[in-house]
């Protein structure tokens, strides 16, 4: 019996490194395919920037230079501008250099004001970094914070937004928090964005927590290990 027994805690614990195995390789191929995802990206933001954002470029100084001869003209001239600034926008939030330029605490703040400030949402960033985070991590923590801005602005009808990150030991913590009207998380199913930002989380390892009711806001919090 003893043997039998012995036998059967061998095959688990066998089992078990298999599993641990499986994972560990799962985990490393969706590390490569987020990493591979913002590659592309990045190729995409220079192609708008160079391309498309080149050839508005040169279209709104030549409607700039007519449209004092014309009152439809200087009307031209604004949409092109705004259709300008929007693909420069697009092209800055696909790849933001800033984040590789600056760091993480710097594009985050950059973050809030563009997505926020155009929706009189008056929001608070508390930030407290340490400085040698790994720039996967750095990656994964700006795309979170960016899906859930992006979900605020969208949906939450919020007045104020914080936006609170720091470290204790080995774990990073960020937190955003809205005033909006909340919603029932066991009645709403995950849309893309939500699930895009979980399975990112589940590939480094970290702990996505969503707490919302209705009436009482929304608190996002992520703990990411490092």
């Amino acid at each position: 019996m003893e043997q039998e027994l012995a036998s059967i805690k061998a095959l688990q614990a066998s089992l078990k490194q298999r599993l641990d195995d499986d994972q560990a390789v799962l985990q490393q191929l969706a590390k490569r395919l987020w990493a591979q995802q913002e590659s592309e990206k990045a190729k995409l933001s220079r192609e708008l920037h160079d391309g498309i954002g080149q050839l508005l470029t040169g279209l709104t100084r030549r409607l700039q230079a007519l449209s004092q001869q014309s009152p439809e003209l200087a009307t031209l001239h604004s949409i092109a501008d705004m259709a300008l600034h929007d693909v420069r926008q697009l092209s800055r939030l696909m790849s933001p250099t800033i984040l590789d330029d600056l760091g993480l605490k710097p594009a985050l703040n950059w973050l809030c004001r563009n997505l926020l400030e155009d929706e009189a949402i008056t929001y608070e960033s508390h930030i407290d970094l340490p400085a040698d985070i790994p720039k996967d991590i750095s990656i994964l923590l700006f795309r979170i914070a960016q899906e859930t801005l992006v979900n605020t602005v969208k949906h939450s009808a919020a007045s104020t937004v914080t936006l609170s990150l720091g470290h204790h030991h080995n774990v990073i913590r960020l937190d955003i928090i809205d005033n909006g009207k909340g919603f029932d998380t066991k009645q709403v199913e995950p849309g893309i964005g939500l699930s895009s930002i979980n399975d990112r989380a589940s590939a480094f390892s970290a702990q996505l927590e969503l707490i919302s009711a209705i009436g009482k806001g929304t608190r996002t919090t992520v703990t990411v290990p490092i």
